[in-house]
């Protein structure tokens, strides 16, 4: 039984690392995924914004909120703003999209690895 134990836990050596890493990257994948699911909120969110001020006439008085102070800011420019973020929001959605690819095929390689030492075994 003793015999038995060492081979077990020799089997057991090589796996750790390939594991630990495995979770490693399954919690970045879960923080990437948390960030693609806040970028789309954001893009909705201002997406609606453009459509609120599409509706508004060309001379209409807009404000933003800084601090506590609304700030008049022209119609034009405010939309111009709010393009230019969804835009902005757009390419980072994009960058999180392709690391949350790369993340998934490093932890599918590192799967396969750990599935092969577990058949040598």
């Amino acid at each position: 039984a003793t015999r038995m134990a060492g081979t077990r836990g020799g089997a057991v050596n090589p796996l750790e690392p390939l594991l630990a890493k495995y979770r490693t990257i399954q919690g970045e994948i879960t923080k990437l995924q948390t960030g693609a699911s806040q970028a789309t909120t954001q893009v909705c969110e201002n997406e609606l914004v453009l459509k609120e001020l599409e509706l508004l006439e060309e001379d209409a008085q807009v404000f933003k909120l800084i601090g506590p102070v609304l700030v008049k800011q022209e119609l034009v420019e405010v939309k111009s703003n709010v393009n230019k973020r969804i835009e902005y929001i757009k390419a980072d959605a994009t960058r999180i999209e392709r690391s949350l690819k790369a993340k998934n095929d490093e932890q599918n390689t590192v799967k396969e690895q750990i599935q092969a030492l577990q058949k040598g075994k």
